[in-house]
């Protein structure tokens, strides 16, 4: 019911407040206040300026204004140990951001990373001069003490962003050290210190920390610490350290792992009997999802089991905060850093078979044409029937129709019913049709994976598309997703919402310049929607070349927008959905457990605060998938790394403004061809239609061609692999004469005409008249 027209209470006296906050036995919060003396939402603003007042004037005793574990702000008792630090806040320091609130203001604390202290530090924002800071940007600001441990803070001016903090790999010379740094776009290397006491050794990978100095080049590092010895270069442990990811747990977080159980049926529907089995791949070790299926009246039932994470895992409690700050698990080419410790992510949460699991269920009915017809959300108790994999599961499907003697299955699914499959396959096909009926966008792209011998080094890459097996747990998923957002909206509850915004007109634009040059109609200033982008693909799948293709796909792929976690709800644009959350994969990631808890109404969670926690996830989630490529980047360059000076055949993948990138096809390993390592010319690039030509020699390269280049150099720690044109040309032809197969060219640049000074020259006339 409104409170519209109800008349404002009148905010508690002075004296009121200190005796209800003396009285608490814990530390209450403004919101705590506020409903205690039953005043409405916006009087809280005036109550935390007097709460601030009294806590200046030093009327709370050894009370103090700081921050709760929901980010507000709170009373409770000052800490002793406390009272040096924040002494060592300066009137001028330097301080970095380390939120941004909802009504725009910062949040900061001590750029000094020795200096730590739970002090709050608020940097207002200015309307008239309004910054654009964001997480980690650094400012030169002065404090002003507003009460016991909480500053206001003013900018003087935004620092730059320079690395303290450096990787890179350690390299000999008879001077000393230097360090080869990480960073792809670092050009120079940097001299080295290494402490006595280290046991550091030329090509060991380290952390080192810039010293002061003027100039790049003249700067200084030291070694803070050893990331990887040279003899196993570990890429990922890498990635870790210059992305800053969490990898290690500490003891309370560990703790509360290992003392969780698994719950009785009480207040759970038992559901071990239901032929539920998980589905996932070959290396996966965290099973957080399970399906089962069977004919249902004018269509079929869909179930989807997914591990109870929030059971074990209470808001507020030391592993929901560590869960929080990762945000999400981030998968490495040879190792995993989990959100959960392995307790969970791969013990209690993980549905092993024949092991009783606490599980939240999405049971579902569709139609015959995949229309989802009925859904209910409950929390069981399962136990899956089997472990199997997508590729046992995609050998069956493709077998279906062969007599079971002739089969030879996979031992996994010997044992089981094989009407399991064929009901989720037959489930799937139904979903599969819908999918196309509301035109979610389908791109044709493969995801490349390092492979790994026995002792760990990398051997290859592998390059997979999706089999129908992982298409049917992931139109499960959808509608799983889809139960879970539609519950949650209609229920009024809060709801983290998986948003993708429709495409950029302007990058719209450029997609249209490429179809006219390969002959494809795509009109531009219409509403475009996937799929239209569909049509597109299909139409060019059919008329134009694998290479047309292939860039036609990526440059599809590259006008989408960012998906990111909200809690409004502009729709999912690449599924073609209306309403879309992340419900299914709680283990891995942070915005699932936030669904959960508000599908079991668990969520203490205000909007203000569940708003900063989806920026801060979807923050993490990019810092995952950067973290991801570097690693892949580096063990393909390191495939080639013995290759230098071979010539080998690559496929063009694109053309940029300053040459091309080649795919070894050997190898799958990415290299830049540069413009000047093409034979002597001038050359015309085309980046929209993908091509480069010669303005003399009537070289040609474009996207999807087949070429001949040799590896000039391979600097594996940044993932770099430079090309070089080896003369021969395209499969064989357009070799320049006179010069053997593989020899290297340099690029002679054609000068471009000169521009007379007409002014000067008649100028020049008068005078000579004169």
């Amino acid at each position: 019911m409104s409170d519209q027209g109800i008349e404002d209470r009148p905010l508690p006296s002075d004296d009121e407040l200190i005796r209800f906050v003396n009285d608490q036995d814990h530390t209450p919060t403004v919101k705590e206040i506020a409903r205690a003396f039953a005043l409405k939402p916006h009087q809280r603003a005036i109550l935390r300026k007097q709460l601030k007042s009294l806590a200046s004037k030093g009327k709370l005793g050894n009370s103090q204004l700081g921050k709760s574990d929901s980010g507000k702000s709170q009373m409770g008792k000052n800490r002793p140990e406390q009272d040096q630090l924040e002494q060592e806040l300066t009137t001028v320091m330097p301080l970095k951001i380390t939120r941004v609130t909802h009504d725009g203001d910062y949040l900061a604390k001590p750029a000094d990373d020795k200096l730590k202290t739970d002090a709050m530090i608020r940097i207002k924002s200015d309307r008239r001069k309004p910054l654009a800071l964001t997480t980690g940007d650094e400012v030169l600001a002065r404090l002003s003490p507003r009460g016991t441990s909480w500053f206001d803070a003013r900018v003087i001016r935004v620092l730059p962003r320079t690395k303290r903090h450096i990787y890179g790999a350690v390299i000999r010379t008879s001077k000393g050290y230097l360090l080869e740094n990480a960073d792809r776009n670092a050009r120079h290397n940097i001299d080295l210190l290494i402490p006595a006491e280290m046991d550091i050794v030329a090509g060991d990978f380290v952390e080192a920390e810039l010293k002061q100095g003027r100039g790049y080049l003249n700067r200084t590092a030291e070694v803070v610490r050893r990331i990887g010895d040279s003899d196993n270069p570990n890429f990922s442990a890498l990635a870790i350290a210059e992305h800053d990811l969490p990898n290690h747990f500490d003891e309370d977080v560990l703790a509360e792992a290992k003392s969780a159980k698994i719950p009785d049926t009480s207040g759970r529907t038992d559901i071990r009997d239901m032929k539920l089995v998980t589905i996932d791949g070959a290396d996966a070790r965290d099973f957080d999802d399970a399906v089962f299926a069977e004919p249902h009246p004018d269509g079929w039932r869909v179930v989807v089991a997914i591990a109870d994470v929030a059971h074990y895992v209470p808001e507020g409690s030391a592993l929901d905060r560590e869960a929080q700050l990762r945000g999400n698990s981030v998968y490495l080419p040879e190792m995993v850093v989990p959100m959960l410790p392995e307790d969970l992510s791969n013990g209690l949460c993980s549905l092993r078979p024949d092991e009783d699991r606490a599980c939240v269920v999405a049971d579902m009915t569709i139609d015959n044409q995949g229309h989802k017809t009925g859904h209910r959300i409950y929390r069981a108790l399962m136990r899956s029937h089997a472990r199997l994999t997508y590729d046992d599961v995609e050998q069956v499907i493709t077998h279906a129709n062969t007599p079971a003697s002739d089969q030879n299955l996979p031992q996994s699914v010997q044992n089981i019913d094989l009407s399991l499959i064929s009901n989720l396959h037959a489930a799937f096909q139904c979903l599969s049709n819908e999918r196309k009926e509301r035109g979610a966008l389908e791109l044709n792209l493969a995801e490349k994976r390092i492979v790994f011998d026995a002792a760990g080094k990398a051997t290859g890459i592998t390059k997979r598309y999706q089999n129908t097996s992982q298409k049917i747990i992931e139109e499960m998923m959808i509608l799983a997703n889809v139960a879970a957002a539609e519950t949650l909206e209609s229920s009024d509850k809060l709801c983290v919402y998986r948003a993708h915004e429709p495409p950029d007109p302007a990058r719209i634009d450029s997609l249209h310049d490429l179809c006219r040059t390969m002959g494809l109609s795509f009109a531009k200033g219409q509403v475009i929607r996937p799929a239209d982008f569909n049509h597109l693909l299909h139409r060019a799948k059919t008329t134009c070349g694998d290479g047309d293709n292939q860039l036609l796909n990526e440059t599809v792929l590259r006008c989408q927008s960012q998906a990111n976690y909200r809690i409004t709800n502009p729709g999912h644009y690449g599924l073609g959905l209306i309403r879309y959350a992340h419900f299914t994969s709680p283990i891995r990631r942070y915005s699932d457990l936030m669904v959960h808890r508000s599908l079991m109404g668990e969520s203490k969670t205000d909007a203000e605060t569940a708003a900063e926690t989806c920026q801060q996830i979807s923050d993490t989630e990019r810092r995952a998938a950067s973290a991801e490529r570097r690693s892949i980047d580096r063990y393909a360059a390191s495939l080639v790394a013995d290759e230098t000076g071979h010539i080998m055949a690559g496929k063009v993948i694109s053309i940029t403004g300053f040459g091309a990138f080649v795919e070894l096809i050997d190898h799958s390993t990415e290299g830049l061809l540069p413009l000047a390592q093409m034979p002597p010319d001038y050359y015309h690039v085309d980046t929209t239609r993908g091509t480069m030509r010669g303005d003399r020699n009537g070289i040609e390269v474009k996207t999807g061609d087949q070429i001949d280049v040799m590896i000039m150099s391979v600097t594996p720690i940044k993932g770099s692999v430079l090309l070089s044109w080896a003369d021969g040309g395209i499969d064989g032809e357009n070799s320049t004469a006179g010069k053997p197969k593989g020899q290297l060219s340099r690029r002679r640049m054609k000068k471009p005409p000169h521009k007379k000074n007409r002014g000067a020259k008649k100028l020049s006339k008068q005078r000579q008249k004169s």
